[in-house]
């Protein structure tokens, strides 16, 4: 099961971040090499180490680095500085979610929340998570009010419709999946879960079309999957 979880990026970070890349070799790009980079944001924090920006940006270029426990206390270090940002609890709460820790995740997001009861990244966070945890009709619950405060949140609308299946509401799983293709026609991932939907619904015309646009999109389709289609379809594979 594919689940989307949702983070803020500081603007001024990925300018930065831009700029370095811009100045980086083919291959320091492609080794994904930022060791500079991050050692440049460590002086900036030691020089300030009052800035809650400061320690931010080190926690968001710890974590692009795939240095998930630098980003953890940095994270920290930001929110001591400033325990009221919404902003860095969502960062912590998506990456302690991304990490597997997901009752950190949902406790960090739902801190998030107590602070901005109309954080949509949070809602859908904990409701990302809900689905990790097969709490369906709790993950329902959040991920709803968040599309209430952002309806465009493609993602969120593509996680809802695997939930809506779970709790065999498929026609809300349909029409879930039919607002995430028409909000963004080549996200694959949501074609793939409008494909599940309609397989369920019995629509399996629909359903063969959908899962093979999410494959034209890019997305690793499962060949099972797609011959079960096929097959309810009365169409063979390559047809």
């Amino acid at each position: 099961m594919h689940v989307i979880f949702f983070g803020y990026n500081r603007k001024e970070l990925l300018l930065i971040l831009k700029q370095k890349e811009n100045r980086m070799t083919s291959s320091q790009k492609r080794s994904g090499n930022m060791d500079q980079f991050v050692k440049d944001l460590e002086r900036e924090l030691a020089e300030h180490p009052g800035s809650v920006i400061a320690a931010h940006r080190l926690a968001l270029a710890y974590w692009r680095s795939d240095r998930l426990q630098d980003a953890v206390e940095t994270f920290r270090k930001a929110l001591a500085i400033d325990e009221s940002s919404q902003e860095i609890r969502v960062n912590l709460g998506t990456l302690f979610l991304q990490m597997g820790e997901l009752e950190k995740g949902i406790q960090e997001n739902k801190t998030a929340l107590k602070i901005h009861p109309r954080s949509a990244e949070a809602m859908a966070n904990i409701g990302s998570a809900y689905i990790q945890l097969k709490k369906w009709q709790e993950a329902s619950d959040y991920l709803q009010q968040a599309l209430q405060v952002k309806p465009d949140m493609v993602p969120c609308w593509t996680n809802l419709a695997t939930v809506l299946i779970e709790l065999g509401k498929i026609d809300d799983a349909v029409a879930a999946g039919e607002k995430a293709v028409s909000l963004a026609p080549s996200f694959g991932l949501a074609h793939n879960n409008l494909a599940v939907a309609y397989y369920h619904s019995g629509e399996y015309d629909k359903a063969l079309e959908h899962l093979e646009k999410a494959e034209q999109h890019g997305y690793p389709v499962h060949p099972d999957f797609k011959e079960k289609i096929s097959a309810a379809s009365g169409k063979t594979t390559g047809d």
